[in-house]
């Protein structure tokens, strides 16, 4: 299941712009894949499942999508917790996903959205 968002996240940010704007695909891309497989994105962010998060025993598959993150986001995180970093911008990133599938914010004013979450976390 989390290799889907592996790799839509992956190829969102591959050979495309860096810094800001791979943040930006990299948001679109997220945002994108909760809303084309809502089914996959409950199963694995919002159901209970069992599965430990952010620990030594999370396997691999979640392991590697939190690094499908990580990566373009770890030059503008503090040096000393770039993991609270990127934890925070994915659940910042839920939380629209969340509200939004659930009527409480506007859908189309999800690109805006991520535009100010964007400027706050890797501003220019």
């Amino acid at each position: 299941m989390p290799r889907k968002l592996t790799t839509a996240l992956r190829t969102a940010v591959a050979e495309g712009p860096a810094g800001r704007e791979a943040v930006a695909a990299l948001a679109r891309a997220y945002t994108g894949f909760a809303a084309d497989n809502p089914a996959l994105y409950d199963a694995m962010f919002s159901l209970d499942n069992g599965l430990p998060f952010a620990e030594e025993a999370t396997p691999a598959p979640l392991r590697e999508a939190f690094g499908a993150l990580l990566d373009p986001l770890v030059d503008h995180a503090h040096p000393d917790e770039p993991g609270l970093f990127v934890e925070t911008f994915r659940a910042a990133l839920h939380g629209l996903v969340t509200l939004t599938r659930a009527g409480r914010l506007p859908a189309d004013r999800v690109p805006d959205r991520l535009a100010l979450l964007v400027g706050r976390f890797v501003p220019k």
